[in-house]
């Protein structure tokens, strides 16, 4: 889905003459909120109901540099869900190029007042998320897996 485009102004780019990383996160962020609005998740909804998501874990993977003016789009598929839990992962393009220049891939937890406690999602909302999910598992881009740092010299001398 294509869901939340955004111009990059100069306020967002850092000392390196690019993108600064909170601005990813807060591009990310508004196409999450796009993703609300679409499965039914809007402000009104929110209002209403007292449910909404919050972030657990997030992960971003930067692959190219944004520049000022640079308009991107985000692409956004749902990878997976549970009851309470939904995989979501965005690429971020720049409009017209293919290659994406970050990704990120975010757990979603369904969350209800009072509280706020986890809670399942609406059974509607459900629905909608299993099967955005069942129809882009196939197509969604997975992330490599994270780096971890080989062990320290202290650390091996600890282990014999």
């Amino acid at each position: 889905m294509r869901l939340h485009r955004a111009r990059v102004v100069p306020e967002w780019i850092d000392y390196n003459g690019h993108l600064s990383e909170a601005y990813y996160v807060l591009i990310f962020g508004h196409a999450t909120d796009a993703l609300l609005d679409a499965i039914g998740m809007d402000g009104g909804f929110r209002n209403r109901t007292g449910r909404s998501v919050y972030t657990v874990d997030a992960r971003i993977l930067y692959l190219g540099e944004i520049a000022c003016g640079d308009e991107v789009e985000i692409r956004t598929w749902v990878a997976g869900a549970d009851p309470k839990r939904m995989l979501v992962h965005h690429a971020m393009h720049r409009t017209g190029c293919d290659r994406p220049a970050a990704q990120t891939e975010l757990v979603l937890l369904s969350v209800a007042r009072p509280g706020p406690r986890a809670s399942p999602f609406d059974p509607a909302v459900f629905r909608i998320i299993r099967s955005l999910a069942e129809a882009g598992r196939a197509r969604c881009p997975v992330l490599p897996d994270r780096w971890i740092p080989p062990p320290s010299e202290s650390d091996r001398k600890q282990g014999d």
